[in-house]
């Protein structure tokens, strides 16, 4: 391997990297309480390169502001019912 072989590499790693950051940041972001109104936060996570510090600080965010198990909306039997059919062991 040569110099500019590795250095392909890495970048493309550190951009593999990028991504899988952002795809962590906007699943955490749909599970927020911040989801329907993120202050810019999602065009934040896709259409810019944060520094580690900032990305550091929208995890902290977003981590904060996660719904939890009681704020999730509640199925009745029939709609669990419908969606366990749907997408159920079985299918």
């Amino acid at each position: 391997m040569n110099l500019d072989e590795f250095f392909d590499a890495a970048e493309a790693d550190q951009q593999a990297r990028q991504e899988r950051l952002k795809d962590l940041a906007l699943h955490l972001l749909s599970t927020s309480t911040m989801k329907d109104d993120d202050e810019g936060l999602t065009d934040e996570i896709i259409e810019t390169e944060p520094t580690p510090h900032r990305w550091r600080e929208i995890f902290e965010r977003l981590q904060l502001n996660q719904l939890r198990a009681i704020d999730l909306p509640n199925w009745s039997q029939t709609e669990f019912t419908k969606s366990y059919k749907k997408h159920g062991v079985n299918n």
